[in-house]
């Protein structure tokens, strides 16, 4: 695992068939503790210093970029609609931030917008020419769309009843609020969920290691979900028994993951 030392900016893991692939990646979901009512959210570029933002691009409800984007830009977008869907990345997306910094190891981030409905993608090119990694990561930030939209969370609330996730309270029946009752409720040790720090994350996932795909999804709940659901749509499914399994297993019970995952193998032919 990638440890680093700048606060909302977090190394991540991919699990693979051939064991724990260590992406030389950072993703940053920007988050604040929960004090009542709406929490600002930071913008990661601002304390990543390494990853220098150079071309900024609004997307328009047609999914347009404008203004004209670059062709790495264009390639990038092109990649976000074909797991996205061109429509849920018009509908999600509010700004493309794009880098070229080989120097950096940030692939990419996500950072929820003033409206809650829409998110900023940050991307830095010198890294979208590793399918597999570039990929992973861009699932992987799908999954967090999918999960902590406005449809599964309460950004305005002035108390939370189920849980604070950073980027709003969990409303009810919500897949997430799901995983993390079936599996974060019985910890006593687990990090909260808004938790972002690296030091909390490795000791409980050295405590815990056998229940998470990866160092990285010991983070928080949210991460959990969302590195557990890369795991369930690029890999095969599980066939064994376990808390790893039991995970991937558990989008089963929800449709449209099912129908996302079908759909993004047949499309990246992934088996």
């Amino acid at each position: 695992m990638i440890a680093s030392g700048v606060a909302l900016v977090l190394g991540v893991v991919f699990w693979s068939a051939v064991g724990l692939v260590v992406w030389s990646v950072q993703l940053a979901d920007a988050s604040a503790s929960f004090s009542g009512g709406t929490s600002p959210l930071d913008d990661p570029s601002a304390v990543d210093d390494d990853f220098r933002v150079t071309e900024v691009y609004e997307v328009g409800a047609d999914g347009i970029l404008s203004p004209s984007p670059s062709a790495e830009a264009a390639a990038v977008w092109a990649e976000i609609e074909r797991v996205f869907t061109p429509r849920v990345a018009a509908t999600r997306i509010s700004r493309l931030e794009v880098g070229d910094d080989p120097s950096s190891d940030t692939l990419a981030w996500v950072a929820r917008d003033t409206a809650p409905e829409y998110w900023t993608f940050a991307a830095n090119v010198a890294y979208s020419d590793d399918d597999e990694l570039w990929l992973g990561t861009l699932v992987h930030e799908y999954a967090h769309v999918l999960s902590l939209g406005p449809d599964s969370v309460d950004s305005y609330t002035d108390t939370c009843d189920t849980i604070w996730t950073g980027q709003g309270c969990l409303l009810p029946e919500t897949a997430l609020l799901a995983f993390s009752d079936r599996f974060w409720s019985a910890y006593t040790d687990a990090p909260d969920a808004d938790n972002v720090d690296v030091d909390v994350a490795d000791a409980f996932y050295a405590a815990h290691e056998d229940d998470f795909v990866d160092a990285y999804a010991a983070t928080n709940v949210a991460e959990d979900f969302a590195e557990s659901f890369t795991a369930y749509v690029m890999e095969d499914e599980p066939t064994d028994g376990g808390a790893v399994a039991d995970k991937l297993r558990f989008f089963r019970e929800y449709p449209p993951y099912v129908l996302i995952r079908e759909r993004l193998r047949a499309e990246f032919d992934l088996g």
